[in-house]
């Protein structure tokens, strides 16, 4: 009787803990909730107050004539400068002979790499410090060029990644046998000869400016004449109207150095796009980084919305071929604290601020607010005052029953 007694005792101990076990995890989860405050951090942050909304590029341009018969091979990139005349693209009886000329010249520039380390090591030119450097910036570059997906650079800079390790291991002592290396290409240059055939004709640019492979339809339409008196009803009807694209065309050439976009806005920023000022718009769907432009025309209509014109001289291999892109005008940049909305309270004095955790204390900040974002965040001016916010205040953004001097357990 006595053990079954004890027993009896062992089993209310055990119930009574596990019941205490689960009444201090539900008040310390009651603390985190309930007592406990949720910060973030008050840094420096740049935004832009901005505009988005669609764009229609214009260029001058000039349409490459087509082949009849036999298969192109460009030998340059969208976004290369050409002289007139310039050869753009040789042209080969079969689509084979041209394959087999990038691979030859791709070749010519192995075995040229490889003859080039075999003298930087005999002069003894070669720097371990310098190969490590060129090799970081090296392997940045193929990172880069796998992304955008270019198999002709990417091709180029991994080679030229083994190149820069083949130099590291002749610097460090171990030996590199390129000798033979550069026989094998030779050999392999050889056969693909045998089967190439010289191509039968050339494709010349017409005009000096830029190279762009695609055309769309739109080149002797949308020209830069008269850019300056464009409305907003003529670039809504260049907006959706349609295009033929000529098929039979080997690519075209955009002439100079400039390019324009048009877009319509609201008219109440016809002020902040004054003629000639300078700024930066941003196509997040073509490229990462912001464009800079200036303001070439700016024409109100009888509706609240005006046409402007943006005149860019920066050209490359994806701005060279865009047409109609969503953009975001970049008007103005705002740097300071950057403050989340739901922080942001107005205390009894009227004043405008947040509360911040300082030690175990919350405690009460003034802000100065320059730009509201439609978003979740506010920047705020720096004020060199005591009791405003200052960079890195641990910003409270969730916590309940806040007030100025509470103590926060």
């Amino acid at each position: 009787m006595r053990k079954k007694k004890k027993n009896g005792w062992q089993a209310v101990v055990t119930i009574l803990l596990v019941c205490a076990s689960i009444l201090y995890i539900a008040y310390q989860a009651y603390r985190s909730v309930y007592a406990g405050v949720e910060t973030e951090l008050a840094v420096i942050h740049s935004t832009y107050e901005s505009i988005e909304t669609e764009g229609l590029v214009y260029r001058t341009e000039s349409i490459i004539p087509g082949v009849s018969s036999g298969e192109p091979y460009y030998a340059i990139e969208n976004g290369t400068r050409v002289a007139k005349n310039s050869v753009i693209a040789s042209v080969y009886r079969d689509a084979e002979s041209g394959r087999i000329e990038q691979q030859i010249e791709e070749i010519d520039a192995q075995i040229a790499a490889f003859k080039t380390i075999l003298a930087d090591a005999g002069s003894g030119r070669l720097s371990l410090g310098i190969i490590n450097e060129q090799t970081t910036e090296a392997l940045l570059n193929l990172v880069q060029e796998t992304e955008t997906g270019s198999i002709s650079n990417v091709s180029g800079s991994a080679f030229n990644v083994l190149s820069l390790l083949s130099k590291k291991s002749l610097v460090t002592g171990k030996e590199v046998d390129f000798t033979q290396k550069i026989e094998e290409l030779e050999q392999t240059k050889k056969a693909l000869k045998s089967s190439y055939q010289k191509p039968i004709s050339t494709i010349k640019a017409p005009v000096a400016g830029y190279f762009a492979d695609q055309v769309d339809g739109y080149e002797e339409l949308l020209t830069t004449e008269n850019l300056n008196r464009l409305t907003t009803d003529k670039l809504k009807e260049q907006m959706y109207m349609q295009s033929e694209p000529n098929g039979a065309a080997g690519g075209k050439i955009v002439s100079g150095y400039e390019w324009y976009m048009a877009c319509i806005v609201p008219d109440s920023y016809y002020n902040v796009l004054g003629v000639g000022r300078t700024l930066t718009i941003r196509m997040s769907f073509v490229l990462d980084e912001a464009v800079p432009v200036t303001v070439y025309a700016c024409n109100k209509d009888n509706k609240g919305n005006m046409a402007v014109v943006f005149r860019c001289d920066q050209m490359s291999a994806e701005l060279s071929t865009i047409r109609k892109e969503s953009v975001e005008i970049q008007l103005v940049e705002h740097t300071g604290l950057k403050v989340p909305q739901k922080a942001i309270i107005v205390n009894d004095k009227q004043e405008v601020g947040v509360y911040i955790r300082s030690g175990n204390v919350v405690a009460f900040r003034k802000i100065k607010q320059k730009f509201s974002q439609p978003a979740d965040y506010a920047i705020c001016e720096i004020v060199d005052e005591d009791g405003y916010l200052e960079m890195y205040d641990d910003i409270i953004v969730g916590g309940r029953d806040l007030y100025d001097g509470k103590i926060i357990h």
